[in-house]
């Protein structure tokens, strides 16, 4: 159960908040040189649709497999956290293992990553994290098999393993009221085959309508 400590409340009415989806690559490109990499804004919107404040980003990396001859060579190159999943997830052919292949029974033939989320210090705490990035992998989610990801904290990683494993876990749990689960080397895998992902999205969408403000309307 996701919890508020003391009376805090967000600087604004979540329903206020507007996610803003946005992805460059040159023309010409091949998808074994380049990701597909979204990069997802969440801002509080004034009521002319206008942008008024920051509340966090999502980075949310897409593998076509029928399109990308070595997944896991292109992915390693881009980072450290990448670069496990992908050594994780990917036999050497290019395809999903077959302990993940068997586990998820791929339709489809994308793998979308979590690759990061971070929200504003005002606005955590409140369990929207999960929310926001739920809601961004769901409308990334065509084509796409499963969902990954690597609950590591970001920025000023602790150099006490101990502390580094609390931030770990923590962040396991925040993953897994979407339904992440984890597979294995800390990589964690949420089946997009499945309804799980849209009954997690609803229960936290009401479990976010205790911060909406009174006069605002929420869409069916």
């Amino acid at each position: 159960m996701l919890c508020v400590p003391g009376d805090r409340k967000p600087p604004a009415d979540p329903w206020s908040i507007y996610l803003s989806y946005s992805h460059r690559r040159p023309w010409w490109f091949d998808a074994d040189d380049d990701v597909q990499t979204w990069y997802i804004s969440a801002d509080v919107h004034d009521e002319r649709g206008a942008a008024v404040s920051h509340v966090g980003d999502i980075t949310i990396v897409l593998v076509d497999l029928d399109d990308t001859e070595d997944p896991a060579g292109l992915l390693d190159g881009e980072d450290a956290d990448l670069g496990l999943i992908a050594g994780t997830i990917f036999d050497p052919t290019g395809g999903l293992t077959d302990e993940l292949d068997e586990l998820i029974e791929p339709f489809g033939s994308k793998v979308l990553i979590l690759h990061s989320v971070t929200l504003t210090p005002e606005w955590r705490g409140f369990g929207l994290g999960a929310l926001l990035a739920g809601t961004a992998i769901k409308t990334l989610s065509g084509g796409a098999c499963a969902a990954i990801c690597y609950p590591a904290p970001l920025g000023n990683r602790s150099d006490d393993p101990a502390t580094r494993e609390r931030q770990i876990d923590k962040l396991a749990q925040l993953w897994a009221h979407l339904g992440f689960e984890h597979y294995r080397n800390g990589v964690h895998v949420l089946h997009l085959n499945l309804t799980t992902l849209d009954e997690n999205l609803t229960r936290l969408r009401h479990h976010a309508e205790q911060h909406q403000h009174d006069d605002a309307d929420i869409p069916d």
